[in-house]
């Protein structure tokens, strides 16, 4: 039986590290290359879940790992002190540890430095290039990643992606550098896109670290149980020659073929081998949800449901009444993490990513009830008896509708942006308001993506070029929001659309006679976003209306002083 791969955050030093686990026991961790995320683990996660609690980790600054803080160029010792707060932050004492080209290296430097921490270190494809650092190499092989207004940039990241799997180094296209791989496959392109993209100006933190490390130094000193090992297809596999005279006793070298189904069963006899080390069985990690809050600090974790697991944004703490936060759609509560702090003194505010959205599961049946249902579980699980609720956009309707059934829960409503589409537009709206996003082979399905979320700070809906669409407002479009939005849409491309779909089928204008709790609509006479706030005062006792502040600061003010 598939077992369920589950995703967690360990606080670590001052951010947290993101991971991928599944299966129980005795954990062993996976460390993946760069610009990578434990995406690529998926695979191995599966295949060790039977024996061992496996746990694939972010490295900090790619995936949703937090980046290394530093007044200075990182290096590999800061990633495998990093390594050490991961570890220590889940508990786990001395266990087996892979690691794959870049990580490898952090496994080294770790091993290095902890080998009490280690019952098997396994470095799979370590590089140990002769002579002086090539800065200029480096230089050239990592182009800076620069996000820019006009979204050209995502041509230019998806083709460097292409050739990455072509040629070794990319920037250097003869025949003699030309890999004999075949072409990757349109899910694999795909996902090492969301990775790079996640990593965004950190790409290259971890990656140029490994290039100027000098492995070779410290391979003799690396007294830990020690497996260094390649496939004959890796472009790293002559290294292993290099090897053989310098390793420590405790160590020793595995050639093995390109059978990638003979490489997962020759790692498994190696976790195998080396369990009786560690004793552990019922390895449980922290949560961070639970644990003491950070001063000014979004911490995310993650809650389980009936249907699967949802991303939350947490800050604060304090004894007045809680906020609940549902982001416009579609993409992610990330952009909202600055307005989540500001509104959590004294209280706990809490940003969910719809299921569907970024890293939250799918539901199984995506309907309006089964949102509700999910909304209600993560208030519950959550341990919330009474909250106050805030929508923006396209999220709106589930957040009256939600405040139409469960009554006794909502205190307070805010909504911006409020949608109350007729039935008409409704259904014009399910078909157009979000296109197809399915990866295709020339990344068109990045400039879609790009281009419907730039229009919808033009134009509402997005799709529609008529003059009675146009937002007659001053918009200052920033580039780095745009391009988050754009991930967290892609990343679950498949399900984007669903809470979409389920907010549509809200008949609102049904729903808010239904509301008891006093409702803040904010309101903009200039933009067309903002055309139903009146219909929505119309329709209710309870409702009041205020301009939309232009700044978080004074938004959030204008929350607090509505609420509390």
């Amino acid at each position: 039986m598939k077992k369920k791969i589950k995703k967690g955050f360990v606080n670590a030093g001052t951010g947290q590290v993101h991971y991928r686990i599944s299966g129980s026991g005795t954990p062993i961790i996976l460390l993946h290359d760069s610009p990578r995320s434990s995406v690529l683990h998926l695979p191995l996660l599966e295949y060790f879940s039977n024996n061992f609690s496996v746990i694939a980790i972010d490295t900090p600054g790619y995936g949703n790992s937090t980046p290394l803080e530093s007044s200075g160029q990182l290096e590999i010792s800061n990633f495998s002190e990093a390594l050490n707060e991961a570890i220590s932050g889940l508990k786990i004492g001395s266990c087996a540890i892979y690691g794959f080209h870049t990580s490898s290296k952090i496994l080294l430097d770790f091993c290095s430095k902890y080998p009490e921490k280690i019952s098997i270190a396994i470095m799979d494809g370590l590089s140990l290039p002769a002579g002086d650092i090539d800065h200029e190499f480096i230089s050239k092989y990592m182009k800076p990643f620069k996000i820019n207004s006009t979204g050209s940039y995502l041509a230019e990241e998806w083709t460097r992606i292409r050739d990455f799997q072509r040629w070794f180094p990319w920037f250097s296209k003869t025949k003699e550098t030309r890999l004999i791989s075949p072409q990757k496959d349109l899910s694999f392109l795909h996902n090492y896109c969301m990775d790079l993209f996640m990593a965004n100006k950190h790409f290259s933190d971890a990656y140029a670290a490994a290039m100027r490390y000098k492995a070779i130094e410290i391979v003799p000193s690396a007294t830990a149980n020690c497996i260094f090992m390649a496939r004959e297809d890796d472009v790293l596999y002559p290294f292993l020659d290099t090897l053989e005279n310098i390793i420590h006793s405790n160590s020793k070298i595995e050639r093995l073929s390109p059978d990638r189904e003979k490489w997962k069963k020759r790692l498994k006899e190696i976790f195998e081998n080396s369990e009786i080390l560690n004793k552990e069985k019922n390895f449980n990690p922290p949560d961070p949800l639970t644990q003491k809050a950070r001063l000014n600090t979004i911490t995310k974790g993650y809650v389980s449901t009936s249907e699967g697991q949802v991303l939350i944004r947490k800050s604060g703490t304090g004894k007045l009444l809680p906020i609940i936060l549902l982001h416009d759609l579609p993409g992610s509560s990330r952009n909202y993490e600055d307005l989540i702090k500001k509104l959590s003194d004294n209280r706990e505010v809490y940003g969910i990513d719809l299921p569907g959205c970024n890293d939250s599961d799918e539901l199984h049946e995506a309907n309006i009830e089964s949102y509700l249902n999910s909304i209600l579980e993560i208030i519950t699980n959550l341990n919330l008896d009474k909250i106050n609720l805030i929508a923006d956009g396209m999220s709106t309707p589930l957040a009256i509708a939600f405040a139409a059934k469960y009554k006794k829960i909502v205190h307070k409503l805010v909504l911006d942006k409020i949608v109350l589409s007729e039935t008409r537009q409704r259904q014009e709206m399910k078909v157009n308001y979000l296109p197809d996003l399915s990866p295709s082979i020339e990344g068109s399905h990045l400039h879609r993506c790009w281009h419907m979320l730039r229009d919808q700070h033009f134009q509402w809906p997005w799709y529609d070029g008529s003059s009675k669409s146009i937002r007659k407002i001053t918009t200052e479009i920033k580039p780095e929001i745009l391009h988050i939005r754009l991930v967290d849409t892609l990343k679950n491309w498949k399900n984007a659309k669903d809470p979409i779909l389920a907010s549509l089928d809200v008949n609102t204008r049904d729903c808010i006679s239904q509301i008891n709790s006093p409702t803040l609509v904010l309101n903009d006479e200039n933009d067309v976003r903002y055309k139903w706030t009146n219909d929505y005062l119309e329709l209710t006792k309870s409702g009041f209306k205020q301009n939309r502040p232009d700044n978080i600061s004074a938004m959030a003010e204008t929350i607090l002083d509505f609420i509390n």
